[in-house]
């Protein structure tokens, strides 16, 4: 896959990730079901997700044993930056346990899958050269 092409993927993602909070946002403000400040939260986890798989790619260049460390790496640091930042979310702000849960699993998760999706693509693109 090339950049130009994850460039769009990841726009389309970071658009269909968007919506669904977004709709939440706007029919149902009174439920308030998103935490304060999601909007700062799927901004880190898009950073974060666009940085590992840049990086990945990068590596990929190298040889394909570099892009598995690469991989693992980056799951590794995703996790932990991930933890990190839900220890310092929980302790700056007053949040309902269940929603925060939901709202930073949500962010995660999908992420995650949009990076897995990322890289097998590229792997297997290179495995049919």
């Amino acid at each position: 896959m090339s950049l130009k092409l994850f460039f769009k993927f990841f726009i389309i993602f970071l658009i269909a990730l968007g919506i669904f909070p977004l709709a939440v946002e706007y029919f149902v403000p009174q439920n308030e079901l998103l935490v304060p400040k999601f909007w700062v939260l799927f901004s880190f986890f898009s950073g974060l997700t666009l940085i590992i798989v840049l990086s990945a790619f990068a590596m990929m260049r190298i040889s394909n044993k570099a892009s598995g460390y690469a991989l693992l790496g980056g799951m590794t640091l995703r996790f932990l930056l991930s933890m990190i930042i839900a220890l310092i979310y929980i302790i700056n702000f007053k949040v309902e346990p269940i929603k925060f849960m939901s709202n930073f699993f949500y962010l995660y998760f999908f992420n995650t899958v949009f990076e897995i999706y990322c890289l097998l693509r590229n792997l297997r693109n290179q495995n049919t050269k």
